[in-house]
């Protein structure tokens, strides 16, 4: 893939400085562009600094090491990088691309476009344009044509992880949930440390009713990350699903402990008590989900009702929050095991998500 088809512009007009980036700061920005685009981004950061080191004050590489800095929490980093990215005066796909992405960090979307379209009338096959084109697209909310640049751009670089996992998101935005799996999956592939990349997929995955695969990405995503709220509870959901009351109940206890305005998980979990025959602690939790959640009070309060309600003998009866949905037999063909096939088609019964 090109990454350099001319010099970059010089940092600045200071004498000392050499005309333009040797051969090994230019290698050097290639490996460290290529390995951004494998979504490596520390070791693509270590590389980006190396180039840097190797021609100070690289206005091109900088602008590509600000998205670095910024996909890597250094918001001040990338703010500094940006700025110097934003001095370039472009002459090439590579630097207008690079531009792009000061454009983009300084929320100047339009000047972003603009940059990126200029590169891809230079080079068409360029896909750090075509991927600078499809997120600012994506910012826009233009969530068709952000697919069809990242299209274009995965097309050219079949290695371009960062890419897959972006078209992946916006699948998911369109409930193409097969389509989101997929694309975590060749991320994964191209980069089986991209622990994140599971949680994704785990949630595509339940969103498919796989509940097992969704509980197989979870598990391994929180073996790393074991105190993620929005993980501890989609696995919360997913086991309930499956039939595992307690387990369901485990993981929303330790939601609440990190999170302890969390009414859903509060509502969800006095759900999986009562399935478990603890009525004492479903109210309990349903009323401090009221507390904590009153635009669903409709749903909750009937809830209530039914436990408050019911004889001590039906108290583990399952409280609905909405009708149950009939689950379709083409979804339940994905889950496996009497447990899942019993609970298929009770998400959204008993979680709001």
């Amino acid at each position: 893939m090109k990454r350099l088809a001319l010099l970059a512009v010089l940092a600045s007009g200071t004498p000392a400085l050499a005309a333009a980036p040797g051969a090994q700061a230019r290698k050097t920005f290639e490996q460290a562009a290529a390995l951004y685009d494998r979504a490596r981004f520390a070791e693509a950061l270590a590389a980006f600094d190396k180039a840097i080191a190797l021609f100070p004050g690289w206005k091109t590489a900088a602008a590509y090491r600000a998205v670095c800095r910024w996909t890597l929490g250094d918001s001040k980093g990338a703010g500094e990088d940006a700025a110097l990215g934003l001095k370039l005066d472009p002459n090439s796909a590579e630097s207008y691309t690079a531009r792009g992405k000061a454009r983009m960090l300084a929320r100047d979307l339009a000047g972003a476009a603009a940059d990126f379209k200029k590169a891809l009338t230079l080079d068409r096959d360029f896909a750090e344009a075509h991927y600078g084109l499809a997120s600012v697209l994506s910012a826009q909310g233009d969530v068709p044509g952000s697919i069809k640049s990242l299209d274009a751009a995965i097309r050219l670089n079949s290695e371009f992880a960062a890419a897959l996992i972006l078209r992946a998101q916006l699948k998911d935005k369109q409930k193409d949930y097969p389509g989101a799996a997929a694309d975590y999956t060749a991320a994964l592939a191209i980069n089986p440390r991209l622990t994140y990349a599971k949680l994704y997929r785990g949630k595509a995955y339940r969103d498919l009713k796989d509940y097992r695969s969704a509980l197989t990405d979870l598990n391994d995503y929180l073996d790393e990350q074991p105190d993620r709220v929005d993980a501890l509870y989609m696995r919360g959901n997913v086991k309930f699903l499956l039939g595992d009351f307690q387990g369901c109940v485990d993981d929303l206890s330790r939601v609440v402990e990190l999170d302890p305005k969390k009414g859903l998980a509060y509502s969800n979990r006095g759900q999986a008590r009562a399935q478990l025959g603890d009525r004492d602690g479903a109210i309990a939790d349903l009323k401090r989900a009221l507390q904590l959640d009153p635009d669903r009070r409709d749903k909750i309060e009937a809830a209530l009702d039914a436990l408050q309600t019911a004889p001590q003998s039906e108290a583990s009866a399952r409280p609905q929050l909405s009708p149950a949905p009939a689950a379709a037999p083409a979804a339940r063909a994905k889950t496996t095991g009497p447990s899942s096939e019993k609970n298929a088609g009770r998400e959204d019964a008993n979680f709001v998500q």
